[in-house]
């Protein structure tokens, strides 16, 4: 495997403590787009990053202790000084102080309130295009994190609604808890789960929410109309048109990405188009109409884009050319395909 050069690792450890500029933050997905062990690397140093560097916690800086230990440095010579000269009697007064002082700080410890809601501190995980990120949340949850997505969670759940936020797809694992409801917000969907395991497809341009259920039950808001899932049915909420569909599936075919596969059965050609670019951040346009009513079956392993755009080609009636895109920005495509018939 290529190892990074000096510049993408400096790069890659400011985009890990979240300091990139846009420009480094495009340069860095287009290294990770070159080859497929560059996305399992990076995915390999993103796991890593977030086991060596936990996240912060504001809450629990003391101001009042941070600035009594600023004062005791910047005293310390004249305190040793006294120090010399008073031991015996420093060492007899702190004897009957110690133990007082002691318990007046367990006091207002125990006694200060519950902070407020608007005090949750929030922690923000996104995951370039081309990987894969796999997380715990503070209740024990389990969050698979696909490529091109954002999830926002607090850094501890509180009594009551366990609420998360996502952009993009995520696979999630809730821990069972019947008294805490673990809830996903997307933009227009809100999926409700108290123990179980589901899909939600939501990536921002999409005018399509998805949830994919794998076991237990959840409950799927769509703007105030409930529909409860059972495993085995998929969801897809039309944003435009506020209706959606219920289908019996295998959940495996929607889940499947998280063990780095794309699974395509008695798929159109216009789906695999909009699916390959939602994984791997390009712009479809097809040419030809008549390219999009072709089913479409393949199963991709960790493929580039390039080695599954020329196994389209030959088994598909298509061509295609590569247009490369003006602006580096990392959330907007770098590269528009067109697609035309043979």
């Amino acid at each position: 495997m290529e190892e990074m050069n000096e510049c993408l690792g400096a790069i890659m450890a400011k985009y890990l403590a979240g300091e990139a500029s846009p420009e480094e933050t495009a340069q860095l997905t287009a290294w990770i787009g070159e080859d497929r062990s560059h996305a399992r690397e990076f995915a390999r140093l993103t796991d890593i990053d977030q086991v060596v560097r936990p996240p912060f916690d504001p809450a629990g800086i003391s101001v009042d202790v941070a600035r009594e230990r600023t004062m005791l440095l910047l005293q310390g010579e004249e305190r040793r000084r006294r120090r010399l000269r008073f031991v015996r009697g420093f060492e007899r007064a702190a004897a009957v102080l110690f133990l007082p002082l002691v318990l007046v700080s367990v006091y207002l410890f125990m006694a200060r309130p519950e902070p407020a809601a608007s005090d949750t501190t929030w922690q923000t995980v996104t995951t370039p295009f081309r990987t894969q990120t796999q997380l715990e949340l503070p209740d024990g949850s389990k969050v698979w994190l696909n490529g091109g997505s954002t999830l926002r969670y607090p850094l501890a759940f509180g009594a009551g609604e366990r609420s998360v936020s996502l952009t993009g797809e995520a696979y999630f694992e809730v821990k069972s808890d019947k008294t805490n409801p673990f809830v996903v917000h997307t933009k227009t969907v809100g999926v409700t789960a108290t123990g179980t395991a589901f899909n939600v497809d939501a990536f921002r341009n999409d005018d399509v929410v998805s949830v994919t259920m794998v076991r237990g039950v959840v409950d799927v808001d769509m703007k105030g109309e409930t529909r409860r899932m059972a495993p085995g049915e998929r969801i897809c909420y039309d944003n435009r048109l506020g209706t959606y569909t219920v289908d019996q599936t295998d959940s495996e075919k929607w889940c499947a990405w998280r063990n780095g596969e794309i699974i395509f059965e008695n798929d159109r050609l216009d789906y695999v188009f909009h699916r390959l670019g939602q994984l791997y951040n390009v712009e479809f346009t097809v040419c030809d109409p008549s390219v999009n009513c072709y089913v479409y079956h393949a199963v991709f392993t960790d493929e580039t884009l390039p080695e599954i755009l020329e196994m389209l080609k030959i088994s598909a009636p298509i061509r295609y050319e590569i247009l490369q895109a003006d602006s580096p920005a990392p959330n907007i495509p770098k590269q528009h395909i067109r697609v035309y018939g043979k």
